[in-house]
């Protein structure tokens, strides 16, 4: 159905976790009716609701909105994508928080334990609620995984079982071996993934302390539960955007003539949007721009030349498919992309590894952004900047200065996009290759 947003026609789309259209197949012949040509095309990452991703659309796309002309807002459509994520419930980001100092912000592989406590850690009922949406017909695995996760059961054949089910909520094939860190979690001896993944819980444990062995591998097996999940979740983003969003929009390109497609994606959704340029039919060319947002996926996606496996990014060959600028946004203060999404990957890592080459190894968008030679970096900047953004070019924007607030514990900055500068580099890079 259609609404608005800042006076602009607003239209949602949504897919199940293999990319089918649950909601919105006909957007091309509904918007080919409005006569609208310039289509900007959000994607959430990791959301506890689509009632939260609604908001984050509201928000930015109303300040781009209130960036374009008259003009331009008559010719303007926006589609927000909603897709089946989820999002620990003590994950959440808060509305607004301190700036985290720049000489404070986390380093990816500092000491290892998690530098910074949960105020709160939810129970494994509360996380079994928030997980049962994004594992549909898996109601059964989520609700025992609670249960042991409350109970922490003195056994090891318990421990076991629990690790067993939460490998099986990873479904979803690994797509992009540059990518693929966290898939170490569902084969290594269960052993090494418990000390390993306890490494990542925060200092107070989060769960109860136990005076045996028994209280550290149940710390360990919470949060190989949380690596799991969101490594399902980041595999499940690149299906929806190759088999689901990629399509529609070859559909939207046959519908519209000179439709003119801005791709925006957020930590996840950032994978999405990418991938959707794998999807695309070979002959349709819609995307006038692509921009990842804290993009939670491998810096290494669009490399020609991945310096850390046999040949290209899984998506090198895609970027061609983009008639405008690549942009990506990168902060050290998002902790997200940059201590948890590497160290998540630690039961990858090799015992003779140096760890600035673990942390390049491992690293994400919006940690560096693009990791190639062609990359430029510039600074975000206010309404009104010229960034003069140039087609087929990728763009490193670095937003330090801009995504800083620490809105949560566990990923700090990494959901702090909701600024009139964030909005600005989308709305040049449309007019980077023609007014709408």
């Amino acid at each position: 159905m259609e609404s608005q947003i800042g006076g602009v026609p607003y239209w949602e789309v949504e897919f199940d976790a293999k990319g089918a259209l649950r909601q919105g197949g006909n957007l091309p012949e509904t918007i080919a009716t409005t006569g609208l040509r310039e289509l900007f095309v959000f994607s959430h990452g990791w959301n506890s609701s689509f009632d939260g991703a609604r908001e984050l659309y509201s928000a930015m796309f109303g300040l781009i909105a209130g960036m374009l002309s008259t003009a331009q807002r008559a010719n303007t459509g926006f589609v927000g994508v909603l897709w089946p994520a989820l999002l620990f419930p003590e994950d959440a980001p808060a509305e607004t928080g301190p700036p985290v100092p720049r000489s404070s912000a986390p380093q990816v592989l500092g000491a290892l334990a998690s530098p910074h406590p949960a105020e709160k850690m939810s129970s494994g009922a509360d996380l079994a609620k928030a997980l049962a949406p994004a594992f549909p017909n898996q109601e059964e695995r989520v609700e025992q995984i609670g249960q042991l996760l409350d109970q922490q059961p003195q056994d090891r054949d318990r421990l076991l079982e629990f690790l067993r089910l939460a490998r099986g909520l990873v479904t979803t094939s690994d797509n992009a071996p540059e990518d693929d860190g966290e898939a170490a979690v569902l084969n290594a001896p269960p052993g090494r993934v418990f000390d390993a993944m306890a490494a990542l819980a925060p200092v107070d444990g989060g769960i109860a302390q136990q005076p045996n062995p028994f209280g550290r591998m149940w710390q360990g097996a919470r949060e190989a539960l949380r690596v799991l999940s969101y490594y399902e979740m980041k595999e499940r983003a690149g299906v929806v955007g190759r088999d689901g969003l990629g399509p529609l929009l070859g559909q939207v390109a046959h519908a519209i003539p000179g439709a003119r497609v801005h791709l925006l994606g957020h930590s996840f959704g950032a994978r999405l949007v990418s991938f959707a340029l794998q999807g695309l039919p070979a002959e349709r060319r819609p995307v006038k721009s692509l921009y990842l947002i804290q993009g939670a996926f491998s810096h290494f996606a669009f490399a020609s030349r991945a310096p850390v496996r046999d040949g290209a990014g899984v998506l090198a060959d895609c970027a061609d498919r983009v008639d405008g600028p690549l942009l990506c946004t990168f902060s050290e203060a998002d902790r997200a992309v940059g201590w948890w999404y590497p160290n998540a990957s630690r039961l990858a890592w090799q015992d003779a590894e140096l760890m600035d080459r673990i942390n390049y190894r491992w690293g994400a968008m919006g940690h560096d952004g693009y990791q190639q030679r062609d990359a430029k970096t510039v600074t975000m900047a206010g309404q009104g900047t010229d960034y003069g953004f140039q087609p087929g070019a990728f763009y490193r924007l670095d937003a330090n200065d801009v995504i800083k607030r620490n809105l949560s514990w566990f990923a700090q900055a990494h959901s702090d996009i909701r600024h009139p500068e964030v909005a600005w580099a989308a709305v040049s890079a449309a007019r980077s290759t023609g007014e709408p």
